[in-house]
């Protein structure tokens, strides 16, 4: 006898949200590699700025298409987002505090800070919504 598995909750094939993230999570990693080319000289901001706003704007795109979601997993979500958003919190602590005893000061580092923010909040969702979005409907 075979039994077919219960449908997914979640849209299982390509979604904009993923590619929104993943969008967001490049602009960002161009911006910190720009500003740590330079580092620890005067750091040109013209371009990286202009990924920070691009990176921005992916993830506000990314929090509108999840905020759209009807019949979806979100306590699943909202249970492997926290977790992730703490760690990645840690690390956003931790980096911040390197660039802060190393000196880097002004608005390198507030364009770095607001990347690494931008980051941690794209990854929790990335995770949280890759995994909820194979979670199986029950009867």
């Amino acid at each position: 006898m075979v039994t077919t598995p219960e449908p997914y909750r979640g849209d299982t094939t390509r979604s904009p949200i993923v590619g929104c993230t993943i969008g967001s999570i490049v602009c960002a990693f161009l911006a910190i590699g720009i500003i740590a080319a330079y580092l620890p000289q005067a750091v040109p901001l013209v371009w990286p700025v202009a990924f920070l706003v691009a990176s921005g704007v992916l993830l506000v795109a990314a929090i509108i298409l999840l905020s759209r979601l009807r019949h979806f997993a979100w306590a699943m979500f909202f249970a492997v987002a926290r977790w992730m958003a703490v760690l990645t919190m840690i690390f956003v602590a931790m980096t911040v505090l390197v660039f802060i005893v190393d000196a880097t000061g002004g608005l390198t580092l507030a364009v770095m800070a607001i990347v690494l923010v931008l980051t941690a909040i794209d990854v929790p969702i990335l995770v949280g919504f890759s995994v909820a979005r194979h979670e199986r409907v029950t009867s």
